[in-house]
């Protein structure tokens, strides 16, 4: 199978295709010029070549001029230096020529033959010297036989030194024309081939160009069949990065058209009321199940406005919430009263999430979850719990007072196993009313019917009122309390701290073993002052300090159970310090002791 070739690649193709003909072209440019230049070489040596003959030619006609006017015996110095000169030269040009003709063997070869009939005439020279010297050659007829003897042998030698001139002639006659065709040859190559350059690469680029933008636009049109819910493109050919990508595509593509799917199988199968509004609270979208919530059916709910179903209180309320979740802020839930197109009202809670993007203005996603029944219930339990403490607070009050009656002998004596059953008769009612009066507390928190009356308070006021109230409890129980001194004042109500306090207290000396110590302390970082109340008692086990704030829960040890307690005091403390908008948490080790702690903010 073959390899997957990829856009880098064909683009690489794309351009080093041209680059290596571009580079062909140089190299056969290159090779048209070096072939030019050795010609021009070739002709340069061809002229240089005739030059030499002609040199030697001219030396040779004044050496035999010399030889024929001059008597061979002569001895006079002025004809020998001209001689010896002519001599000189022509062997300094034969030398010359030999070496431009090294390379050629056949003009070598000529030059050989020439060397020699001149050593052939230069010794007849000699040898004719020698023998007119010896007296052997005086008359006419032997100077006739040398000069024709000389004669022939120059001829011969001015014809070979000729043929050679005549080759170095042609050859540099014929080497314009070689140096034009190889001009011509390089201008061919430089057209021809710089025209097939642009034309392959005019065709690799114009196959490569049509292959990527016919991809791309069918993954843009794909991109519009996505956007208007429409089938997309069969995938696109190759396996190239485009491919790859269109492939990616569709796998999104088919992601989100399933995530679609189950978007809107939870919005259909939703109990809430799902719906999106325009800038001004008029219904853009909903889900079927505000058709059941306001007693219309969806196109119905689509041509009307929020305000249609509020009251005037609760138009107002939803105006200052659209406000602010308008300006990117999260005001959580808000409760609203909606009347149906049936007349009927119900309770819902509103959360919404602004989107400037969507649509012209932005829209609101909303919400509305139907809370009329849980508010129903709600104010029958607190109903009922008034009601039921209410019922138990009357006749314990009586209990109350017959036991008081009793012990204060408004009865008569009741006798000693009375009085003996009295004391714990008595704080088995009080411990009831307590729990009565703790249960009517956090009903009243939850239900939001506690208000505060918050002002400066000084901590260490509030220390010394803890530490009076207690201080009887802490006695019974050997139990010492210590109270740091601190100069704090924070933002609180001075009744609820003092109360939070107090159930801290008293719950660290009911935990504590005799002669323990109970210490209560503040520090501040600024913002919130910081509470502490601990003891040395058996302290909370690990899995305990996540539920020891929750309604009914003690430490699963021994003195949990001797100690008695309503259980509710540490559930108070909690409700009230989230009433002020702080927190409360406690760090514990078994065997060490506990340690209490809960903020509240700095009083400016």
């Amino acid at each position: 199978m073959f390899r997957p070739v990829s856009l880098r690649f064909k683009i690489l193709v794309l351009i080093f295709v041209p680059l290596i003909l571009q580079l062909a072209l140089l190299a056969t440019v290159a090779n048209l010029q070096n072939q030019a230049e050795a010609e021009a070489r070739r002709a340069e040596s061809a002229r240089q070549i005739g030059d030499e003959v002609i040199a030697i030619t001219r030396d040779m006609v004044a050496l035999k001029t010399n030889l024929e006017v001059e008597p061979l015996a002569s001895s006079t110095s002025s004809a020998s230096n001209q001689y010896q000169l002519l001599n000189a030269d022509i062997d300094r040009h034969f030398s010359k020529l030999r070496e431009l003709t090294r390379d050629k063997p056949a003009l070598a070869q000529a030059m050989e033959k020439s060397c020699e009939a001149m050593l052939q005439s230069r010794k007849l020279v000699e040898d004719t010297k020698i023998a007119y010297r010896a007296g052997k050659l005086r008359g006419r007829l032997e100077r006739f036989q040398f000069v024709s003897r000389l004669r022939s042998l120059t001829l011969e030698l001015s014809n070979q030194l000729l043929g050679i001139g005549d080759a170095g002639k042609a050859a540099a006659d014929a080497s314009p024309e070689i140096q034009r065709k190889f001009r011509e040859e390089v201008q061919f190559v430089l057209i021809g081939g710089g025209v097939a350059n642009i034309f392959l690469t005019l065709l690799l680029g114009v196959i490569l160009t049509r292959s990527i933008v016919n991809r791309l636009k069918i993954m843009n049109d794909n991109s519009y069949r996505l956007a208007s819910d429409k089938p997309l493109n069969q995938l696109v050919s190759g396996n190239d990065e485009i491919a790859q990508l269109d492939k990616v595509f569709h796998d999104m593509a088919a992601a989100l058209k399933e995530a679609a799917r189950k978007e809107r199988a939870i919005l259909d199968n939703a109990n809430d009321c799902i719906c999106s509004f325009d800038s001004s609270l008029k219904f853009v979208n909903v889900n079927p199940a505000c058709e059941e919530f306001f007693a219309l059916s969806q196109d119905e709910i689509i041509a009307t406005h929020l305000f249609d179903f509020l009251g005037t209180e609760d138009t107002e309320k939803a105006c200052a919430f659209l406000s602010k979740v308008s300006q990117g802020t999260n005001p959580g839930a808000v409760t609203l009263s909606i009347r149906r197109a049936d007349g009927e009202v119900r309770e819902v809670l509103w959360s919404s999430q602004w989107a400037p993007e969507e649509g012209k203005t932005g829209q609101l996603f909303s919400i509305f979850h139907d809370v009329t029944e849980h508010l129903a219930a709600e104010r029958l339990k607190q109903e009922v719990v008034a009601m039921v403490t209410h019922d138990l607070r009357s006749p314990l009050m009586t209990v109350q007072n017959y036991l008081q009656f009793l012990g204060d002998g408004s009865y008569g004596d009741p006798g000693e196993q009375a009085k003996q059953y009295l004391p714990g008769a008595q704080r088995s009612s009080e411990r009831m009313m307590r729990l009565i009066g703790d249960l009517l507390d956090i009903e009243k928190i939850n239900s939001g019917m506690m208000e505060l009356d918050r002002k400066r308070v000084s901590v260490q006021k509030v220390f010394q009122e803890t530490i009076e109230q207690s201080s009887n409890l802490a006695h019974d129980f050997k139990v010492s309390l210590v109270a740091e001194p601190v100069n704090l004042f924070v933002d609180a109500d001075e009744e609820k701290l003092l109360r939070i306090l107090a159930n801290l207290v008293s719950n660290a000396i009911k935990f504590s073993p005799k002669e323990g110590i109970v210490t209560v302390s503040a520090k501040s970082n600024g913002k919130v002052v910081t509470f502490t109340v601990a003891d040395t008692g058996v302290g909370i086990a690990e899995e305990m300090l996540d539920s020891v704030f929750d309604r009914f829960q003690q430490a699963s040890n021994q003195t949990s159970r001797t100690r008695g307690g309503s259980g509710l005091g540490l559930t108070i403390c909690k409700a009230l310090v989230l009433l002020h908008g702080g927190k409360i948490w406690v760090e514990s080790k078994e065997g060490v002791g506990s340690r209490f702690n809960f903020e509240l903010p700095l009083a400016n």
